[in-house]
């Protein structure tokens, strides 16, 4: 049964392979790239506690050699979703064309259908899903030193969430398939599925997965304790009048560039970088939970209901 789930699976894996090879063709010679203008111009020095003072000039021009290319590799977090759904097929298909009754109807039992039907994309989701680990923490190492973990492009890809949105994919597909047995529509609206979900965690769940911080600091200047951090609020005030309010990322080393603001109060609520695995383990769990789910309730509804 392994065998032939393997050849039944042959072409997704294939395809999800070439997914990655198109990847590195790209993030490779890129990467070495930005590695090299990081070492160059020795922007490891700019990142401590009392940086040179060429080095705002210094981080400035990589920002703005390389961020367009990092604002283009924040739509390839969209690849585990991408991926997932594809292993999704073969199990659909099967299900639509009826194929699976001619399997059930020789000595295969229908749990070992369900088993090596299912077992094969999620093993190959998780390799897929370790090779994007792999290669986006290796390509945004630069990125990772100057502007910390917990911006969006550099948290979604180089943690452990993306196992959780790899799986979560595939078993959203499954389960769509499982009940429509209409490959297209259900491969279609799975990947829209992922999408509105991921956008969902990172807009409202995200920032309270572990309870944030909140401090109160005077002065433009931004504390230590803020480096890397990523800023859910920001209210600024002078004398009890609110002059200031916002959020977003403090990349390292930044000022608040505002002559009267020196004599400003701050109120802060914000996630340090120090949550960044807290965050990446909750979130991860929070998706992987949500995939068992699917792919026992696809395993359920085709034992039960197919026949």
């Amino acid at each position: 049964m392994t065998w032939v789930s393997w050849r039944l699976q042959r072409t997704e894996t294939l395809v999800a392979l070439g997914i990655l090879a198109l990847l590195a063709a790209f993030l490779v010679p890129t990467g070495i790239q930005m590695s090299h203008a990081y070492h160059r111009d020795g922007l490891a020095a700019c990142l401590s506690i009392n940086p040179d003072p060429t080095c705002g000039n210094a981080l400035g021009d990589f920002r703005l050699h390389y961020q367009s290319l990092l604002d283009l590799a924040d739509w390839f977090t969209l690849a585990p979703g991408l991926i997932g759904v594809l292993l999704a097929a073969p199990f659909i298909f099967d299900l639509e064309r009826g194929t699976y009754r001619l399997a059930w109807t020789q000595s295969i039992t229908r749990d070992r259908w369900l088993l090596g039907k299912l077992g094969m994309p999620i093993v190959t989701a998780l390799l897929a899903a370790g090779a994007l680990i792999l290669l986006f923490t290796w390509w945004r190492a630069p990125s990772v030193h100057i502007d910390g973990r917990l911006v969006n492009g550099n948290y979604d890809s180089t943690g452990t969430v993306v196992i959780g949105y790899t799986l979560f994919a595939l078993a959203l597909a499954l389960a769509l398939g499982a009940v429509w047995r209409r490959a297209a529509a259900s491969l279609t609206v799975a990947f829209v599925g992922y999408f509105a979900m991921r956008v969902f965690v990172e807009v409202v769940l995200r920032d309270h997965l572990v309870a944030p911080l909140k401090a109160t600091y005077r002065g433009a200047e931004q504390p230590s304790f803020l480096h890397n951090a990523h800023i859910i609020s920001l209210q600024g005030t002078i004398s009890g009048h609110e002059v200031m309010r916002g959020g977003g990322f403090f990349p390292g080393g930044s000022k608040l560039a505002a002559p009267d603001l020196s004599r400003a109060v701050f109120h802060v609520v914000y996630q340090p970088d120090s949550h960044f695995w807290p965050l990446q383990l909750i979130e991860t769990g929070l998706f992987v939970g949500l995939a068992a789910v699917l792919i026992l309730s696809a395993a359920w509804w085709t034992r039960r209901r197919a026949s």
